[in-house]
């Protein structure tokens, strides 16, 4: 084969990898891949591209390896310095993603997906306002119609409560990529639709009759889902949720099985009583962990304890579940350990500190942090042992509000891969409960229980109450929680800055009929 040959047949096979890249095929990508790196091991894309593809399958480590062996030759690369940081961000190494990707800006300052990647981050850090900062410097006459930028500005602004300016940079995105709908489902969790004229629900209804990929399509019957609920048209408002689950059982994949030998496992590797650490390292901090389904109420709780002065709101951090992860489990089947006394000690006190200097990433000196990871529900076992002065707050709300509202909004988290039919629903509902009460047989008085109808009924009692258990001093401000300035990134974003409405309890019994199925599930 001749040199110009070599050439047209290697960029069509770039040209082929690539496509599959995008639409998520990375075990195709890496097989492709590898086999040109051994013909070709100085095109530093293909390391890049291998490097992405790993992560994409979970295999961060591999990825992270690939990379710094590339940057040990070539330190300034930018693209390495910027893969590497959105890697590191994912398995929430939050420091050195941020050494990553402030190095690679600082060799380009104009380094605009760098600087998208250290927005991310510092929204994950809750730092909305940095975010903002960061991002208004490149969307000038130059970068104003960058997408990418626009979409992450607007989310900034979002997750700040600045609804309107959020709003304005949604648009800016459905003007340049009309095709697109992340950006309709965005707007349609900050919008209180009032009737079907509505600008904004006769577009989407006009996209929807468009030739959409199934993610875009799913998106939008999930966003139409929402505003037809908001006009009580909940006949038109079941269709398009329907319609969207179904599109996204179809994208993503469920394996309930998987689900339950790993609740089964948790179980096993917590049946023996055990001692919690012999010290407490960082015990001049207090963590409150609130779990619970997700859905229940932890967002409104963290809001309103967040609201001391003294009390950080962390958000949904990751760490207790990858540390649990990571000493447990080879994979979600095979156990490392059969019980917690075949782990030495010393090895508990290691992830005390390694979650201690995980938080340490947020940058504040506040001694009550809130870690609101709903799904921490799994590792009350591993808090106990190894923060044991930790608070834990369980979040609990009327069973088909939670698995209604699980069902008909859209989660981007693989956690959530349940939520798309009602059996699944039902099915992981019932494992949660069942751990639950495992949980409570071991730590009895150690797990405070609230109950999300009992806020909403008689706040000020609740709260003094739940305060109480937290050590916390009493502050009027719990009841303001609205007006609470936090980032929040969930799904409760709007309803969390407004004040407290009793129409929140039993929403479901308007779908009612449609919902037959739930209820036998449950045995509600």
């Amino acid at each position: 084969m001749n040199i110009i040959n070599e050439k047209i047949d290697f960029e069509k096979k770039i040209k082929n990898i690539l496509k599959l890249y995008e639409i998520g095929s990375f075990e195709e990508v890496i097989s492709r891949t590898i086999p040109l790196l051994k013909k070709y091991p100085d095109i530093i894309d293909l390391y890049n591209l291998l490097a992405l593809s790993y992560n994409g399958i979970n295999k961060t480590e591999e990825a992270i390896k690939l990379l710094d062996n590339v940057l040990k030759k070539d330190p300034n690369n930018i693209h390495v310095l910027n893969n590497l940081g959105l890697v590191h961000s994912n398995i929430s190494s939050f420091k050195l993603s941020k050494i990553f990707l402030e190095k690679a800006l600082k060799i380009k300052p104009d380094f605009f997906q760098a600087a998208n990647n250290l927005a991310n981050l510092y929204l994950k850090l809750n730092k909305a306002e940095e975010a903002i900062n960061l991002l208004k410097k490149f969307i000038n006459q130059e970068k104003s119609n960058n997408y990418v930028l626009n979409f992450t500005i607007a989310n900034s602004y979002q997750q700040s409560g600045d609804f309107k300016n959020a709003r304005k940079h949604y648009d800016k995105c459905l003007i340049l990529e009309p095709n697109r709908c992340d950006s309709d489902k965005a707007i349609s969790l900050m919008t209180n639709y009032k009737n079907d004229k509505s600008d904004h629900m006769q577009k989407m209804e006009k996209k929807l009759a468009k030739d959409l990929n199934k993610t875009d399509s799913m998106l939008l019957n999930y966003s139409l889902g929402k505003a037809y609920e908001d006009i009580n048209n909940f006949e038109k408002s079941f269709l398009h949720l329907k319609k969207a689950n179904d599109l996204n059982s179809e994208i993503i994949n469920y394996n309930p099985s998987i689900e339950k030998k790993l609740f089964e496992n948790i179980k096993v590797i917590f049946k023996d009583d055990f001692n919690k650490v012999s010290k407490d390292y960082n015990s001049d901090k207090t963590i409150i962990f609130i779990v619970g389904m997700p859905r229940s109420g932890t967002s409104l709780i963290e809001q309103i304890l967040s609201s001391n002065e003294n009390v950080y709101g962390a958000g949904e951090l990751p760490f207790i579940g990858n540390l649990a992860e990571n000493l447990f489990f080879k994979n979600k089947i095979k156990l490392n350990f059969n019980s917690l006394k075949e782990i030495e000690e010393e090895k508990f006190i290691e992830l005390n500190k390694d979650y201690f200097k995980n938080l340490s990433s947020f940058e504040v000196n506040k001694k009550i942090f809130i870690d609101k990871a709903p799904f921490n529900f799994k590792w009350i076992g591993l808090i106990k042992k190894i923060i044991p002065n930790s608070k834990i707050i369980h979040c609990r709300r009327d069973a088909m509000d939670i698995c209604w509202s699980n069902y008909k909004n859209f989660f981007s988290s693989v956690k959530m891969n349940y939520s798309n039919n009602f059996k699944n629903i039902a099915y992981f509902y019932n494992l949660y409960l069942d751990i639950m009460n495992y949980w409570k047989s071991k730590f009895k008085q150690e797990i405070y229980d609230i109950d999300y109808e009992n806020i909403i009924k008689n706040p000020e009692e609740e709260i003094k109450n739940l305060v109480n258990f937290c050590k916390l001093g009493w502050n009027e401000n719990y009841l303001k929680f609205y007006e609470n300035k936090k980032t929040v990134s969930t799904a409760s974003l709007a309803q969390v800055r407004s004040p407290l409405y009793k129409s929140s309890i039993k929403k479901w019994e308007k779908f009612s009929e449609e919902l037959n199925e739930l209820k036998k599930l449950i045995n509600y």
